[in-house]
């Protein structure tokens, strides 16, 4: 920090600074202590949508591993290219604490026979139900890949504001306060003397009878 004049004015302008900055960084902190709430909360929620994701793809994949045993593999190609579609996803931003958090706008994947127009009569059981096993993990993967995005964005928030914390509290607050025991020292140092001086003329004042 540069050093000023050790004045009356510079001490209270120090209090202040010091106060400001304390409590700005007890804001950071309680942001802090709200982003990693929310950090830590969508975690359990990736875990738990990441193995009803594992369950489905497992599920699916038994299917898929029947159906060519019973069908034939050319019936399962011919399905999954008449069902081949494209998906739009919309991503938006949520604020969380005055911070913009990307998120993906759910969408169902998921299609019934309507949907798929094929005739639940022409097309194999298992083959369907691989179909629906896979699109319900697809709606899963989305959920994933916009929790995960919000994660990514909180992580480096946190970061940040962690940075900005340790900062104030092991640079700018010791070094705020040092300066002032200094000026503090320094009035104090001068006050002495001024009444020292204070002293000594009232000292010489009655000596020379005045």
């Amino acid at each position: 920090m540069e050093k000023s004049a050790p004045t009356r004015q510079q001490f209270l302008f120090l209090k202040g600074r010091h106060y400001v900055v304390s409590r700005g960084m007890g804001l950071l902190k309680s942001k802090r202590e709200a982003l990693m709430k929310e950090f830590f909360g969508v975690i359990e929620e990736c875990v738990r949508l990441r193995q009803a994701m594992t369950g489905l793809i497992a599920s699916g994949q038994r299917s898929v591993t029947l159906a060519e045993a019973l069908y034939g593999t050319k019936a399962i190609e011919s399905f999954a290219h008449a069902s081949r579609r494209e998906v739009s996803l919309e991503i938006k931003l949520k604020n969380i604490w005055g911070v913009n958090v990307p998120e993906i706008a759910e969408v169902s994947l998921t299609r019934t026979l309507e949907a798929r127009d094929t005739s639940p009569v022409m097309e194999r059981p298992l083959v369907l139900k691989a179909a629906g096993d896979f699109e319900r993990a697809g709606d899963v993967l989305v959920k994933i890949a916009s929790k995960e995005a919000r994660l990514t964005r909180l992580g480096e928030v946190i970061k940040a504001d962690t940075r900005k914390i340790n900062a104030l509290s092991e640079v700018v607050l010791p070094s705020i306060r040092r300066r002032i025991k200094e000026i503090e020292r320094a009035l104090e140092e001068r006050e002495r003397e001024e009444a020292f001086r204070q002293k000594r003329f009232k000292e010489k004042r009655s000596a020379m009878g005045w």
